[in-house]
């Protein structure tokens, strides 16, 4: 009966975090149509949330930006999500220039994906593998929180 109910568990915990629960379609800033479903053709995807405001997300998006350069050659991608409210949308893009962004951003003002991804605060960051899974998850920001998440995702990578 344990074991039943274990493998049980162990299912509705796969089935919860299938590509069709996660996916998302969105525009980024940049006009392009951005479909979660084909990046992760491509190889993994970080999803990463985050605001203008946000304090420790400025602090992580310059090593977001360096390990995006890093791998992307591999197939890995990363797609911000920015929180910002309806009223300081128009300095996302200006934000993302300043810093030197180039992978795509999409704003989400009304916090739709967000809360699709059960998001309680920024930054919050999904590694997600080709098959849907996500495969990591991280709240919040520190000096150093770049080295984990970049080990998470050569292990990815590596199982791929």
């Amino acid at each position: 009966m344990i074991r039943t109910l274990k493998i049980l568990f162990i299912s509705l915990l796969a089935a919860s975090s299938s590509i069709g629960q996660i996916q998302f379609e969105a525009k980024s800033i940049d006009g392009d149509q951005i479909k979660l479903v084909s990046l992760l053709e491509k190889g993994p995807v970080l999803v990463n949330f985050w605001a203008t405001w946000c304090q420790p997300c400025k602090a992580e998006l310059k090593h977001l930006k360096s390990i995006y350069e890093k791998y992307k050659s591999t197939g890995f991608t990363i797609v911000g999500i920015n929180q910002d409210s309806p009223k300081s949308l128009s300095k996302v893009k200006s934000f993302i220039s300043s810093y030197m962004i180039e992978y795509p951003v999409v704003l989400d003002p009304n916090n739709q994906i967000f809360e699709k991804y059960n998001g309680q605060v920024t930054p919050y960051s999904l590694l997600i593998n080709k098959s849907g899974e996500i495969e990591y998850k991280h709240t919040g920001y520190l000096p150093g929180d770049e080295v984990e998440l970049e080990q998470e995702i050569k292990k990815l990578l590596k199982a791929e």
